[in-house]
Parts: C-alpha cells; structure tokens; sequence
C-alpha cells in the first residue's frame, strides 16, 4: 500500500509540474514531466508499471492540456513499450546514455504530437518542437537520482 501511494504521488506531482504556467518565451523549453516519470517507472519496475499506467497518464495529461483525448495516451504507451522492451539494457547504460535515450523517445512523442496538431492546422513546422525532447534528456539523470532514492527510502520493490 505504502509503495502504491509513493507512485500515485510521484504521478501526481509530475502531472502538477506539467500544468505549471510558463512565460511565452519558455513554453518551447517545458520538459515533459509526466513521460520523464513514467520512463523511469517503467525502467525501474517493469512488471508492475507498464502500458496501463502509461495510457491512463497520457489521458490525464490530454484532459489537462485540453488537447485531444488520446494524442498523449497513445504516444505514452508507445513509448512505454518500447522501454518495457529495453529495460534491462537501458539499466547497464551510463546516466548520461539513458538521458540521450530519453530524448529520442521524447522526440518521437514530440513529432507525433506535431503531426496531429499540424494535420488539425494548429502548428507551423518548425525544429523547435524538439526543445522539450532535449531539455527533457538533460533533466533524466537528476530526475533520475531523485525518483531512485524515493524508491529506496520508501522499499519499493
């Protein structure tokens, strides 16, 4: 129950990070929170975080942006797949080799999100969609530190 509650909150705080408002000028530059938290959940405890927590999140961002229900949902789950796939290798690598991972994951979630968006006639092209994807992999090893001693203080297993 203890390491349910610690998880809950975890998402919970990400999906609070994610509704924080930013200047204009910062908006390209906004991590995404909630795919930086759900990546290390499913890095770090593969069998019991997978599709369905990455779908539910997903949706709870797409009802907190008031964006389209399921854009985020089904990106979410892509890419949480395709870490549930790599976790074990994922783990052998450097802090800084899963951050360059995680940025190419958030790319793909950043130029899926694009398409739609540009197919809906809502985005102009431009390179800095992949701001987040960057800013993202440059936050993964100190997001990564801190949610790995959460789960160690509180014995997640």
């Amino acid at each position: 129950m203890k390491s349910f509650f610690v998880f809950v909150v975890t998402l919970l705080a990400a999906l609070m990070l994610e509704a924080m408002p930013l200047p204009e000028s910062l908006v390209w530059y906004r991590p995404e929170w909630a795919l930086l938290v759900i990546l290390y959940w499913v890095i770090a405890l593969p069998f019991r975080v997978g599709v369905g927590v990455a779908w539910f999140l997903g949706l709870m961002v797409d009802l907190l942006q008031g964006g389209i229900i399921g854009q985020h949902s089904l990106t979410y789950v892509l890419i949480a797949f395709s870490c549930a796939i790599f976790y074990k290798r994922l783990r052998m690598y450097h802090r800084w080799q899963q951050g360059i991972f995680v940025c190419l994951l958030v790319s793909i979630n950043q130029l899926i999100g694009f398409w739609v968006d540009h197919y809906l006639g809502n985005a102009e092209p431009t390179l800095m969609i992949f701001m987040p994807a960057i800013v993202t992999g440059l936050l993964w090893p100190w997001s990564f530190i801190i949610l790995r001693s959460v789960r160690r203080i509180y014995a997640i297993r």
